[in-house]
């Protein structure tokens, strides 16, 4: 079985990135299962708000990227990532991510702890400098 989750690649004004600290030490993207009676677009903006206290918006839902894995408890995770835009700065709201912050996207690429997450944020940032 695949569990379903969502989540959004954050963007400022400046055009720096969202990357959340979690407690276990690894650098991640805002992101969460996705509740009964949710859209993922929803999940994902209600994850950003829960785990960095930001209100995000996303200017184009219909771009969406897929991230697919195994996680520490061998579940099978599909994750529905949006290009999202949000103003302010992170605010510790969850104990799992005591801190977070907006990085310049090289920094992201190395702060970054899986592969996948890296791969998606290469193809996020070409997709925005094509549009």
């Amino acid at each position: 079985m695949t569990v379903a989750g969502a989540g959004g690649v954050v963007f400022n004004d400046s055009g720096n990135v969202l990357l959340l600290h979690h407690v276990n030490g690894s650098w991640v993207f805002p992101k969460g299962h996705i509740e009964e009676g949710e859209d993922p677009l929803h999940t994902a903006l209600r994850e950003i708000r829960e785990e960095a206290g930001l209100e995000a918006r996303c200017p184009d839902p219909d771009t969406q990227f897929l991230t697919e894995y195994v996680n520490a408890r061998a579940e099978r995770r599909r994750i529905t990532w949006f290009v999202m835009e949000a103003d302010g700065t992170f605010v510790k709201s969850e104990e799992l991510f005591p801190e977070g912050g907006f990085k310049d996207p090289q920094e992201a690429l190395e702060l970054l702890t899986f592969e996948q997450d890296r791969a998606l944020l290469r193809e996020v940032l070409a997709h925005r400098e094509r549009n």
